[in-house]
């Protein structure tokens, strides 16, 4: 019985200590002034405007001309360690890439509008339609450009609430990326 009343305690004093190491106002260079709501909603304000409106004319006409398009817009994060290539050919998309930041999660699709091709007719034509997609069962929201040759699946949580500045920048990120190359 000691062994385990000493076990407990040995436990216990090492997640306190574990504990006492994590500083939430590390960054804080003056503790006493503490992040507010409306620090921190300021904050985000000052993020939302520096999405910045960018011409799409210096970019070429595909992925990786949206993708740069995107990013410096201030959309998506492009680094190594958040991209990932998708099998875009489920969709029948000639390629696609996912960008992750935080809960953020954007897909973009680019696709070959010469040849035939039933699958991307059919994913075409369902987010025309309804403005989602079928895959493995499960209806994915997307959103379409408005020269129909890219797709964008774009993921955030936050942006449910339509009273957030999250929602805001997904407005304003699917509005930008409709008009990539619309001309």
């Amino acid at each position: 019985m000691k062994k385990v009343i000493i076990s407990a305690i040995a436990v216990l004093m090492i997640a306190l200590t574990f504990a006492s190491c994590y500083d939430p106002y590390a960054g804080i260079k003056d503790k006493s002034k503490k992040p507010t709501a409306a620090t921190q909603s300021s904050t985000k304000k000052k993020d939302e405007t520096k999405k910045k409106k960018v011409s799409d004319e210096k970019y070429e006409d595909d992925l990786n001309g949206l993708r740069d398009f995107m990013k410096d817009s201030g959309y998506i994060k492009v680094e190594d360690n958040n991209v990932t290539k998708m099998q875009a050919d489920l969709i029948g998309a000639k390629k696609g890439n996912k960008y992750v930041d935080g809960d953020i999660r954007v897909e973009l699709y680019e696709y070959d509008l010469k040849k035939e091709n039933k699958k991307r007719d059919e994913t075409i034509e369902s987010v025309k339609n309804d403005g989602t997609f079928t895959l493995y069962s499960e209806k994915i929201p997307a959103y379409l450009s408005d020269n129909g040759k890219y797709l964008m699946v774009y993921t955030n949580p936050a942006a449910d609430d339509k009273n957030s500045d999250a929602y805001k920048i997904k407005q304003n990120a699917i509005k930008a990326f409709k008009g990539f190359k619309a001309k």
